[in-house]
Formats: C-alpha cells, sequence, structure tokens
C-alpha cells in the first residue's frame, strides 16, 4: 500500500511540472443572410451582428459556450440567439457560393434566416 501512495504522489509531481500545451484558437464562423442584408461572425472571443440597412449599427457580445444539439449548435447571448444547422447545405440566393449550414439568428425581437459555415482562406 505504501508503495501505491509514493508512486501516485511522484506521478502527481511530474504532471505539475510539464508545461501546457497552448490551446489554438477557434476557427472563425460566419453566417449571413438577404432581404435584409445582415452578417454574423463568430470569431472564438464574441459574437457580432451587422446589418446592411442599418450602417453603424453593430451589436457584439461575448461568445457564450455552445449548446450541441442533436442537429448543430445553439448559442444565447444577452441580445444575440444563434441556431446552427450542421450539414444542410445552403444558397444564399445571390451568388453561386454554397454554404455547409443553415443557421437561424434572433436579435432582440427580430428574427432573420440564412446560411453559415467557417471562413477559410482561399487559394
Amino acid at each position: 500500500m505504501r508503495v501505491l501512495l509514493i508512486s501516485a504522489t511522484a506521478l502527481l509531481a511530474g504532471c505539475a511540472t510539464v508545461p501546457a500545451t497552448p490551446v489554438e484558437p477557434a476557427a472563425t464562423y460566419r453566417a449571413l443572410g438577404t432581404e435584409p442584408f445582415w452578417s454574423l461572425t463568430l470569431d472564438g472571443r464574441q459574437m457580432v451582428f451587422t446589418e446592411a440597412n442599418a450602417p453603424g449599427v453593430t451589436i457584439a457580445e461575448p461568445l457564450p459556450r455552445a449548446i450541441h444539439g442533436f442537429a448543430g449548435d445553439i448559442y444565447q447571448g444577452r441580445r444575440i440567439n444563434l441556431n446552427i444547422v450542421h450539414g444542410q447545405r445552403c444558397s444564399d440566393g445571390m451568388s453561386d457560393r454554397v454554404y455547409q449550414d443553415r443557421v437561424q439568428v434572433r436579435v432582440d425581437d427580430r428574427s432573420f434566416e440564412g446560411c453559415g459555415g467557417p471562413v477559410t482562406a482561399r487559394p
């Protein structure tokens, strides 16, 4: 029994001296919609909503912890709520671009629907 306690103590002491591996920042996720034109960006730290017909009006708040649901992720902020339905390919209706997700956004008392996906660098 005494040997087991010494081994466990030595193991814990060894773990305390190992430096932590840095965590990579989360990928940027962008959602957008038309009629009215709007966009929402999640950058790993915050959610930022803008609407084209309201220039200068931007709503930003800290990124809440995601609720992982059956079909996707839900973010419930103070003023912004985002529901991402993964794997439902979506076209914005204005371009040939196809996004991997459908999204529903609620900002204050207004609802928006659109498309979304991770932002990737273009070659």
